[in-house]
């Protein structure tokens, strides 16, 4: 846990998710709200974080597999919003970006081991938490309680 966080349980399994607004990596503002009645995939993570950074190509994946059916979010925590930017651009990223510079989602959220992973289902409600480092099978576990009709993709 960072230095001056509060010790605030993580978001549970079976509980309605707490809002989340943060600014995009581009300026504009990120709203879950926006999202209502669409599931969610919300990613926890920082820039230094190796293991953050390895499961960055896999959620495009899933994205591009899954399009509308779903929307993946991510979340760096405590980093400037310039330094995500670039860090993000950098590894040509094309999921939204959210910046929580001043840590409020993350303490919002209990979101402190990082890479943590929050999977929302279309009524808002987390169905899963998953942290980084977990096998395919359980990524498609989570999927499979947000995405109606969800199928794993083929290996690739």
């Amino acid at each position: 846990m960072e230095p001056g966080a509060t010790s605030r349980p993580m978001v549970g399994i079976g509980q309605p998710a707490p809002p989340l607004q943060v600014t995009l990596t581009d300026g504009s503002l990120l709203d879950t709200a926006d999202f209502a009645n669409e599931p969610l995939w919300i990613n926890f993570m920082a820039t230094w974080c190796p293991q953050c950074q390895d499961e960055l190509p896999l959620m495009e994946r899933y994205q591009s597999d899954y399009g509308d059916a779903m929307s993946i979010i991510v979340v760096d925590t405590g980093e400037e919003r310039q330094h995500v930017r670039d860090f993000m651009e950098a590894l040509d990223f094309d999921l939204p970006v959210g910046v929580d510079e001043d840590g409020t989602a993350q303490a919002a959220w209990g979101a402190y081991a990082l890479p943590v992973h929050v999977f929302i289902d279309g009524s808002g409600v987390v169905q899963e938490i998953v942290y980084g480092g977990a096998p395919l099978e359980v990524w498609d576990q989570a999927l499979g309680l947000i995405v109606p009709d969800f199928v794993p993709p083929s290996p690739q």
